[in-house]
């Protein structure tokens, strides 16, 4: 039979599996590793479930066809990034249009002209009967006919007159060469140039006749240029963003909206398929790294069940969240608020694996938008960072905001490094600083309800649990005042060592405190509490007084349930005593029969299973014993110490408790600092006794 328990549901499956004579030989260490893997592989399918369902989309949406209308609308499921070709042919096309030509400029043309019409009208005023022969004399390449046409009306001006056309002639030949006749292959242009002057059919004829081009076109240089325009014309990159609709119902399907629909992957069978099928592989390949890293290096975070259920919970809702919200919409979810309560709930590595796993999951449901990878992952850094200084929930909300203000500057500079639209990218900055806003209040929302169901004992939650104010310890406070003062003193020692050996110095402090409340059941019985001197234990027997006084750890185990104590620190009210033997009442016992087993005086246990554990066990036998020395100085009070300490060694009590004789060492001498500081010897004033 195959179980899988679900926060606290059990699925059975019936299948028997085949009997075989191969033995099985399991030791610790290998059925917490297959419980880890197997844990992950719930928490991968899961995931990968969520995510892979958005391939649904691709799959099973509703075909469309060009010139078709569109029975329904076409949301883009993700952020669509493509170039539009046609766009750019656009651009080429209107490059080449408006392309200027490169001409070479001939600069001695306009003199030369200039110099063959002074020579025309020269030979043409001293010989009015001037031959087409003396003219082509000038220049040979002179057209026959036009030449006749010319001389025809000109010979007959006089001198005068001549002068006249000469001096209009010049002017206007000038006038036609400041702007330029141009000559491309073997035609010249210079009608456009004609235009500017006034001129009638005989200077018409003139002109065409005697005027050379002095603007040649360069052909190649013009192509070249052209070609250099053309390569600097830049891909037209059309962004559609995730939610937008592409196609709206009633709307006529056109050549454009199909080129769209392919690059999303929304359209024909082949699109569709490639866009699923690399989806899943990317989330084959990440599920691969992301349980070999896990089971690497959190296996102690997953093999821990209210660990796991806080871990599976938040991720799957992450996802969930991610996986329905309008994909316009999503660069607004909080993500930070899981990033926060795994932190908080577990450890900072934690985060830093599930964090940076959960962002990687998402990309598929962004579209694959680096800006959102850039983003994510830089916000999980800060948030690694801040979750450290978080003492209380006021601070909570401040890393919220600092996330979200950070996320905002961060899209800013990705706007002005890419050139994004302004407007839009002040709008979205707006939109991520909300969500650090949303961030700090869902996690202050969501927190409570983590650490009460999953039962995960938070530095907070030791905070809130620390306050003296709270009812168990006013109780405590007013009805067994002796064993208040006495889990004082321990909750100072204990503090002060955990910390001086890098443990966690708020849950030592807090569970001194609770360490002891059983004793409220029967105060009178723990001589701290026996202010009158009258010893209960004098009118019973050894084995009565032993069962009272180990009976403390199991009431106060009862008393912190009924007012919802973590399991952690009702542990501590078994484990500060471990196993140890009352001495004083076994050996009283053994006066009367000799032949007692001594396991009948001894705590239940177990032993201390954490240095936290093993600093309260040694806190509150030391702090007792301290307070009978007549002479507390830091010689007696180190000796005292080491006998306490090398008793507890012999008596394997700090066996499990992974306790290094260098950190016992550190015990000792910040146990002897702080004992000294706590019973210093106090100055007699005058008049005192």
């Amino acid at each position: 039979m195959k179980k899988f328990d679900f926060f606290g549901r059990r699925l059975t499956i019936g299948l028997e599996k085949k009997e075989t004579n191969e033995k099985k030989v399991r030791n610790t260490s290998v059925s917490k590793k297959e419980i880890v893997r197997e844990r992950m592989w719930y928490l991968i399918i899961i995931m990968i479930m969520i995510i892979s369902s958005t391939g649904f989309d691709y799959v099973f949406n509703e075909s469309v066809k060009e010139n078709s209308v569109a029975t329904k609308d076409i949301i883009a499921p993700s952020e669509i990034i493509y170039n539009d070709k046609e766009a750019k042919e656009k651009i080429i096309n209107e490059i080449i249009k408006n392309a200027s030509k490169n001409y070479i400029e001939i600069n001695d043309v306009e003199d030369g002209v200039i110099g063959k019409v002074e020579e025309f009208f020269k030979l043409l005023k001293t010989n009015h009967k001037v031959t087409i022969e003396d003219i082509k004399e000038i220049d040979k390449n002179l057209d026959d006919e036009e030449l006749r046409i010319l001389l025809k009306d000109l010979s007959t001006k006089s001198n005068e007159e001549l002068d006249e056309l000469e001096k209009k002639y010049t002017e206007d030949i000038k006038t036609l060469y400041h702007y330029g006749i141009r000559k491309e292959d073997k035609l010249v242009r210079i009608d456009d140039a004609l235009k500017k002057v006034e001129i009638d059919s005989v200077e018409e004829t003139f002109i065409r006749l005697f005027v050379k081009p002095n603007y040649i076109y360069d052909k190649d240089q013009t192509v070249k240029q052209l070609e250099e325009k053309i390569r600097q014309v830049k891909d037209v990159s059309i962004v559609i963003t995730a939610g937008s609709t592409i196609i709206k119902k009633g709307e006529i399907v056109t050549a454009k909206k199909i080129n769209i629909l392919k690059h999303a992957g929304l359209y024909g069978n082949v699109n569709k398929a490639k866009k699923f099928t690399g989806m899943f592989f990317y989330l084959i390949m990440l599920s691969i790294l992301f349980k070999s890293i896990c089971v690497k290096f959190i296996p102690d975070e997953i093999e821990n069940k209210s660990y796991y259920k806080a871990i599976f919970l938040s991720v799957t809702l992450g996802l969930l969240v991610f996986r329905f919200v309008n994909p316009s919409f999503r660069h607004m979810i909080p993500i930070e608020t899981i990033f926060i309560l795994l932190g908080i709930l577990i450890n900072v590595r934690t985060t830093l694996i599930m964090g940076g796993f959960l962002i990687l999951y998402s990309i598929p449901l962004t579209g694959y938008n680096m800006e959102y990878l850039v983003i994510e992952t830089l916000s999980l850094m800060g948030s690694l960072y801040l979750i450290t200084k978080i003492k209380n929930r006021t601070d909570i909300i401040n890393t919220g905001i600092y996330l979200g203000l950070g996320k905002a500057v961060l899209l800013l500079i990705i706007a002005i490094a890419l050139n994004f639209e302004f407007v839009e990218s002040i709008l979205k900055a707006g939109s991520l600083f909300l969500s650090g806003v949303f961030t700090g209040m869902l996690t202050i929302a969501f927190l409570p309800y983590f650490e009460n169901t999953f039962n995960i004992l938070t530095n907070i939650k030791l905070l809130e649990l620390g306050d003296l104010s709270q009812p168990l310890l006013r109780k405590l406070s007013v009805t067994a005042p002796g064993t208040f003062h006495h889990s004082m003193m321990v909750a100072t020692l204990s503090e002060q060592a955990t910390e001086a050996i890098g443990g966690n110095h708020i849950f030592a402090r807090v569970a001194s405190y609770y360490h002891d409340i059983g004793k409220m059941k029967r105060p009178q019985f723990y001589v701290e509490n026996q202010a009158d001197g009258i010893n209960l234990h004098n009118n019973l027997t050894p084995s009565m007084s032993t069962l009272i006084i180990t009976s403390h750890t199991k009431d106060g185990d009862e008393l912190g349930k009924e007012y919802n104590i973590p399991k952690e620190i009702r542990d501590i009210m078994y484990e500060h005593q471990g196993t140890t033997l009352l001495a004083y009442f076994y050996n009283k016992a053994k006066q009367t029969d000799p032949h007692l087993d001594e396991n009948n005086f001894r705590y239940s246990g177990p032993k201390p299973r954490s240095k936290e554990s093993a600093v309260i066990m040694l806190a509150d036998s030391i702090e007792a014993a301290v307070r009978s020395l007549d002479e507390k100085t830091p010689i007696t009070i180190e000796r005292m110490l080491r006998k306490i300490i090398n008793s507890k060694i012999e008596e394997e009590q700090l066996s499990d408790a992974d306790l290094t004789f260098k950190e016992i060492e550190i015990i000792i001498k910040t146990f002897t600092k702080a004992l000294m500081s706590i019973h210093h010897v106090r100055i007699k004033y005058p008049g005192q006794k």
